[in-house]
């Protein structure tokens, strides 16, 4: 097909949005009319952009669309698509299938029975067809059109249940904070089109390199509003505060396109603006930029995966999870830009696992958040205390959130697994300690990652007795989730070859120009071979098939299960005392007394400071868990409160923006 041709489907995926938009709106009063409608429309109009987004990705093609100009500021409206849009646009796309299809019957759920459905259909495809303009958008005054109605669609979305107060108020927590972030973009942008005279993005690339030479102070005060900006869309900490009040406020499938997409398009911004852009027209800039990144990327992935872990709602704990993916994300996109000028080898490995980051997430978040939503309707509780023992009943939706659950957690064979090993790779061989310790943080994120996708699986599936009945829910949910189960297994069990499409995308950047050529001989179809070792995910599911039938032989088939006492780490325990809840444990009553009880004490009286030096709860534990405690008081309220402080959290990031860039390049 030619590109003119993909650039047409893109525009009938978008017109089909534009029409499903009006016939579900006109219809609405009747829902069973209107979800049929909503779903058929959104599925046509998926398959359409996603055979124009694979297309533009495996032809290579950049196409451009002129829509009209505007003579008084001296921009022609555009719309061009390229590789780089082609991948989110794919994401957009795919993601948007399964989510129609969930929504099908997870709206006919008491909980949202009684609200019109003119609030969500024509919004979801509002949305989507906002998030297609972002990707496809070639001048900043289109690219900030489209940004807003995304954002706009999404508030109702988040705020579609009006009867719960807390709905509301996470709406408007969302509405304000993302709504700072586009200030900070429309702000930067008016700051170009004043130094170069036009919005199209040749002239902005133009006016960047002229800044570059003759005022590099305002490129960075540019560059900083554009980081916060797609900072707050992406999530990243402090900027996504966001995130963890939205996604429990929306329905869950608009949750999964939260997590799933909408975050990634700020990703998107980073990639275009500050890796697209800013190696061709001020390389160095981008190098400067790169610190910044790195930090912000591995403070999000700790502090996110960390608040995952002691969180008690199953939605929450996604978000904070989001947070943390775009932590590894940031920092493989960092990693990236840092190391092209010293090591580009690790330089491409680093920006491929970022890039097979994206893809990855996208598709095990959006799982997550779909198991989440079948979680809520069989049982109308997101709660780990009324979750639980659910296997049996709903085993079909366990075994989806199993394989995603391990996915997230990067567990091989699966997707997490391989982007992280990418990523810590090009950290942990850099020849820079920065670097190489942001890799230390990164093991540290991915520890957290194994404990809350453990946490989220076995606190909502396990751990309490098996409940009776069938809970399952209707098809069309069960077929979604399906639909994404597979394609992430596809993904772990063949990175190759979605590593090669994305050495594609990646080489059409100017800074990684090549990069198809230099990574050529890293991956293969079935196999990844970057420099310190490989990996072939068919090899190790064979393996694993191998030594399960040769434990099945030896074990045998003829035994029955036997059936036990509920026990807790060797110690019996009643169903009631089991739950989600996150506990502490205190090291010297519950560890060392009760695991290891006591030798006797010695008559002869040792000296003050001996027996300090012996107690290590004393000058070691004590102090860790006051200084803890004392930064999760101080974390927890930065989660909660009112619009003002919020803001004032904006503020504060973007002075430790400012504090940054000024210590890097004062003289």
């Amino acid at each position: 097909m030619t590109p003119e041709g993909l650039m047409n489907l893109v525009l009938l995926g978008m017109g089909i949005l534009a029409l499903g938009i009006l016939v579900t709106a006109l219809t609405s009063e009747q829902r069973s009319l209107t979800r049929v409608l909503g779903t058929v429309f959104t599925l046509v109009a998926g398959i359409v952009l996603l055979y124009a987004g694979v297309g533009l990705i495996v032809w290579g093609a950049t196409v451009r669309l002129p829509l009209t100009e505007i003579t008084a500021i001296k921009t022609k409206l555009t719309l061009q698509a390229d590789m780089l849009s082609g991948l989110f646009l794919s994401l957009i796309a795919l993601l948007s299938i399964p989510s129609a299809l969930h929504s099908f019957a997870y709206l006919e759920h008491p909980h949202y029975r009684q609200e019109s459905l003119i609030r969500y259909y024509p919004m979801f495809m509002l949305f989507l067809l906002a998030m297609v303009g972002v990707v496809v958008a070639w001048d900043l005054l289109t690219f900030l059109v489209f940004w807003e109605v995304m954002t706009l669609a999404s508030y109702v979305l988040v705020a579609y249940e009006r009867s719960k107060p807390e709905n509301l108020r996470a709406a408007l927590k969302y509405f304000i904070l993302t709504h700072i972030g586009a200030l900070c973009l429309l702000v930067a942008a008016v700051i170009l089109w004043v130094q170069g005279g036009s919005f199209e993005f040749e002239t902005v690339f133009a006016t960047v390199e002229k800044l570059a030479k003759t005022r590099p102070v305002l490129l960075h005060v540019i560059l900083s509003l554009m980081f916060i900006g797609f900072a707050t869309k992406a999530a990243l900490f402090p900027f996504g505060d966001w995130l963890p009040d939205a996604h429990p406020a929306a329905p869950s499938p608009i949750s999964a396109m939260l997590s799933g997409v909408m975050i990634k398009l700020g990703i998107y911004g980073f990639l275009r603006f500050f890796v697209w852009l800013l190696p061709t027209a001020a390389f160095p800039f981008a190098y400067d930029w790169s610190y910044v990144f790195g930090i912000f990327g591995v403070v999000s992935a700790i502090l996110g995966g960390a608040a995952a872990t002691v969180t008690y709602d199953a939605k929450v704990l996604l978000a904070y999870s989001s947070i943390a993916q775009s932590g590894f994300i940031t920092l493989g996109i960092g990693a990236g830009m840092f190391l092209f000028s010293q090591d580009l080898p690790l330089a491409n490995i680093a920006m491929a696992g970022a890039f097979f980051h994206i893809v990855g997430d996208a598709l095990v978040k959006a799982l997550l958040f779909l198991n989440a939503g079948s979680l809520l309707y069989a049982t109308g509780s997101r709660r780990f205390a009324d979750l639980g023992g659910l296997l049996e009943a709903m085993p079909q939706t366990a075994g989806t959130a199993f394989v995603g659950s391990m996915a997230i957690a990067g567990f091989p064979p699966l997707t997490a697994f391989v982007s992280k090993w990418l990523i810590l790779q090009a950290l942990l061989f850099s020849k820079s300690i920065p670097v190489t310790f942001s890799g230390v943080g990164m093991l540290l994120a991915s520890i957290f990652s194994i404990l809350y996708s453990v946490k989220f699986f076995a606190a909502s599936f396990l751990i309490k007795p098996m409940r009776s009945g069938n809970l399952e829910v209707p098809s069309t949910m069960r077929l979604a989730q399906l639909i994404l189960t597979l394609l992430v297994i596809a993904v772990g069990l063949f990175p190759g070859a979605v590593l090669r499409w994305l050495s594609w995308i990646i080489s059409d950047a100017s800074m990684f120009a090549g990069a198809e050529e230099k990574l050529a001989g890293f991956w293969q179809w079935a196999w990844v071979q970057p420099i310190t070792g490989a990996f072939s995910p068919l090899v190790l599911v064979g393996m694993f098939f191998i030594v399960s039938i040769f434990a099945l032989i030896a074990v045998g088939t003829e035994r029955q299960p036997r059936k036990a006492p509920i026990w807790l780490g060797g110690e019996l325990v009643k169903p009631e005392h089991l739950g989600g809840h996150p506990q502490g444990v205190p090291l010297r009553e519950e560890l060392l007394q009760r695991a290891y009880p006591r030798a006797p004490v010695p008559r002869w009286r040792p000296p003050e400071w001996f027996t300090k030096l012996l107690d290590p709860e004393a000058w070691m534990y004590r102090p860790v868990i006051t200084g803890g405690t004392w930064v999760s008081d101080l974390l927890r309220r930065a989660h909660t409160g009112v619009p003002h402080l919020y803001i004032a959290w904006q503020i504060i990031g973007a002075a430790i923006i400012a504090l940054v860039v000024w210590l890097m390049f004062r003289k």
